[in-house]
C-alpha cells in the first residue's frame, strides 16, 4: 500500500508553460483523505512551491532546494547549509564563467547581484522569489545559505557544470536540473537522501513510496523508493533507472498515473519493458 507520493516539479508535474494541472489540487485532497502524503520534491525554494500549491499548501510535505531543506506541517524536518568558504569558492569561479549568473538561497529567499534583462526574464519565468544585494560575497560571509545556483545561458553540462565540478571536487554536491540550471548543495544532500530521512522519520518503507522524475537531479529520488516512475519526456538515464513510465508532463502524466493507481491498485500496466 502506498503511503507517500513524491513528485519533482519542473519537467514532471509542472507543464512546459509553467502551470500546474488543475486536477492535482482535488487529487491531493483525495490522497489526504486516504491517508497518503503528497510531497513536492524540487530544486525550487519553499516560498515558491507553497505559492504554487496555494489551495492545498498545508497538506504537502516539502523537499526543496534539491533536498537541502525538508518541511512538513509548518515544521522544518531537515536543513543542510553550505559553508561560507564553499559559497565563496563558487562565486569566485562563477565570475569567470561566460553567460553564467549566480543565485544563492537561504530557507526563504534567493539573492542576486546582477539583473540584466534576460536573467530577469528567467527569474520571473520560474517565479524565483529574490532580493538584490550589492555584493553576494559579503552576504555569503555573514548569512547562512543552503544552495548556490547558476543560471547558465550556455549548455551547463558543457559550461558551468564542468567548471564548478572541477573547482569544488568532492567538497559538495554539484548537479543540474535542466540544460540551463545547476545547483551546488552540501555534500551528501540530494532529493534521495532527503527521502530516505523522511522514510526513517515517518516509519515508511521504500516499497510504500511512489516517486516521479524527469532529469538527472531526480535519480537519487527514484532510486530511494519502491515505485519509481519516469515521465515520457524524461532523460534516458531516468527512464533506465525507473520501474515504470507515465505520460509526459504536458499530458498530465503525474495526475494520470496516480489516478490509475487509485483506480487499479497498482502501476503494473505502466511497467517499463
Amino acid at each position: 500500500m502506498i503511503k507517500l507520493i513524491a513528485s519533482d516539479m519542473d519537467g514532471t508535474l509542472v507543464k512546459s508553460d509553467g502551470t500546474l494541472d488543475g486536477e492535482i489540487f482535488p487529487l491531493i485532497e483525495q490522497l489526504t483523505a486516504r491517508g497518503i502524503i503528497f510531497a513536492a520534491a524540487t530544486g525550487r525554494q519553499l516560498l515558491n512551491i507553497e505559492e504554487l500549491f496555494a489551495p492545498v499548501a498545508e497538506r504537502l510535505l516539502y523537499i526543496t532546494q534539491n533536498g537541502a531543506h525538508v518541511s512538513y506541517q509548518k515544521q522544518t524536518l531537515a536543513s543542510r547549509r553550505l559553508s561560507a568558504e564553499l559559497v565563496l569558492s563558487c562565486l569566485d569561479e562563477a565570475a569567470s564563467i561566460p553567460d553564467f549568473y549566480p543565485i544563492v538561497f537561504d530557507e526563504s529567499y534567493g539573492y542576486v547581484q546582477h539583473e540584466d534583462e534576460r536573467f530577469q526574464r528567467m527569474l520571473e519565468k520560474f517565479n524565483i522569489i529574490h532580493r538584490k544585494v550589492p555584493d553576494l560575497r559579503v552576504l555569503a560571509e555573514t548569512h547562512p545559505l543552503l544552495r548556490f545556483t547558476g543560471c547558465d545561458f550556455r549548455d551547463t553540462e558543457q559550461n558551468g557544470w564542468k567548471r564548478l565540478q572541477a573547482c569544488i571536487g568532492a567538497r559538495a554536491q554539484v548537479t543540474f536540473s535542466s540544460a540551463m540550471w545547476l545547483d551546488v548543495v552540501a555534500k551528501g544532500v540530494s532529493k534521495g537522501a532527503a527521502m530516505q530521512s523522511i522514510q526513517q522519520r515517518l516509519q515508511i518503507a521504500p516499497e510504500e513510496v511512489m516517486a516521479f522524475g524527469d532529469f538527472y537531479n531526480d535519480l537519487e529520488l527514484i532510486g530511494a523508493v519502491g515505485h519509481s516512475v519516469a515521465m515520457a519526456n524524461a532523460c534516458e538515464a531516468v527512464k533506465k533507472a525507473a520501474r515504470y513510465e507515465t505520460r509526459s508532463n504536458d499530458q498530465g502524466g503525474v495526475v494520470w498515473a496516480i489516478q490509475h493507481y487509485l483506480r487499479e491498485g497498482s502501476l503494473c500496466s505502466l511497467r517499463r519493458v
